[in-house]
């Protein structure tokens, strides 16, 4: 998994097929810096709640690899 991020977004690159299986993970986790995710294919773009930022939601994916 690799990430990235832009202001309040994260985006998490997942292998083939797997960014809904995590997203849902993700969303049922209910994490209270998450607003919500859209995935793709191979792609995930999680929201973060204020004042959280994209950054700082990238880095806490980064740390559970």
């Amino acid at each position: 998994m690799s990430t990235d991020d832009s202001g309040n977004l994260a985006v998490l690159r997942t292998p083939p097929g797997a960014a809904h299986y995590l997203a849902s993970a993700i969303d049922r986790a209910a994490l209270p810096q998450v607003v919500g995710t859209i995935a793709g294919d191979d792609t995930i773009l999680v929201v973060a709640r204020e004042p959280t930022t994209g950054a700082q939601l990238a880095g806490m994916f980064e740390n559970l690899r």
